[in-house]
């Protein structure tokens, strides 16, 4: 083919295209997935063409479950605060904090003076001495009730260890006793009562009774 017959080739491709600069296109190069000699190309409207187009689509990428490690790859010094401020706006919020908190001290401390004001005019007026006073009194109440309950727990200690005292304990040879009265009542009851079957066998012998 020469070169003019390829020209007009090229035009009357490119008109049925509509098309007009078809080889100065992208041409885009789809590899023969049946592996014999190169690919096709496709270029300018070519790429629309139907069965084409989807071709050069690509497939739609599945949504994949974050896991926990992707999740915390991501979390780094800055998600706990471990930085420093850059910003300016922690070093504003605890200005605003330390002046809340300074605040709170002064008013506290105007408190405590206008207490200490009134106490030292109640002594001059000698409330506090009648205060005081009371307070001893009340203490000394609380003193007295306090020994009394020491005393009665005291008294309910030795009480009880009295009673423990006098509460007889068996030594070994009452143990020894005791057990041996015990393995004869045992032997008494079963040879007992293995003669009282005996004797109620042979009872129902003699009459003939069949149980």
């Amino acid at each position: 083919m020469g070169a003019k017959n390829r020209g007009a080739w090229w035009a009357q491709l490119c008109q049925a295209l509509s098309q007009n600069d078809g080889p100065r296109g992208n041409i885009v190069d789809v590899p023969n997935q049946g592996g014999r000699g190169p690919g096709y190309r496709y270029f300018g409207a070519a790429k629309k063409l139907p069965g084409v187009k989807e071709l050069f689509e690509k497939p739609p990428e599945l949504h994949k479950r974050c896991t926990r490690y992707d999740i915390y790859k991501r979390i780094d010094a800055s998600y706990y605060s471990y930085r420093d401020d850059e910003d300016g706006v922690l070093e504003w919020l605890e200005g605003l904090v330390e002046e809340a908190m300074r605040q709170e001290a002064a008013e506290e401390c105007r408190r405590l003076d206008e207490v200490r004001r009134e106490a030292r005019k109640g002594v001059k007026s000698g409330e506090v001495a009648e205060v005081l006073a009371v307070a001893r009194d009340m203490l000394r109440e609380e003193e007295e009730v306090a020994k009394e309950e020491r005393q009665k727990e005291k008294e309910g200690e030795r009480e009880k260890r009295e009673f423990i005292v006098h509460m007889p304990l068996p030594d070994e040879k009452e143990i020894e006793r005791r057990v041996l009265e015990k393995k004869k009542m045992e032997l008494l009851n079963k040879y007992v009562s293995e003669g009282l079957m005996e004797e109620k066998t042979e009872a129902k012998d003699m009459l003939n009774i069949q149980r």
